[in-house]
């Protein structure tokens, strides 16, 4: 993709041939082509969805902890888990653990 963006940008072919050549449809390539974005690169590197609300390091760490206490036989339930990653984030926003879809 970035490739065809380049081209573009340097006026070797133009926006529907490029779509065509590539097989990118061609609004798509219109909406990235049009971007202020000077770095091709940055275009792509963009996550759709939500920001994660703990940091890598922490919910790795908390993943460990849950694996060491089932080593131990320490039964953990799934309310408990989201709790416990409930109260390592920082923003309180009103409910008392974390989602299903976070522990899944």
């Amino acid at each position: 993709m970035s490739e065809v963006i380049l081209a573009f940008r340097g006026k070797e072919m133009g926006l529907s041939r490029a779509s065509k050549l590539f097989d990118v449809p061609i609004f798509t390539l219109k909406d990235k082509v049009n971007s202020r974005e000077e770095d091709v690169d940055k275009l792509f590197g963009t996550k759709l969805g939500r920001n994660p609300t703990l940091r890598d390091e922490i919910e790795d760490a908390l993943m460990k902890y849950c694996l060491v206490m089932e080593v131990r036989f320490f039964g953990l339930t799934a309310k408990g888990i989201k709790r416990m990653a409930f109260q390592l984030t920082e923003n309180n926003k009103g409910e008392d653990a974390a989602g299903w879809k976070w522990l899944h």
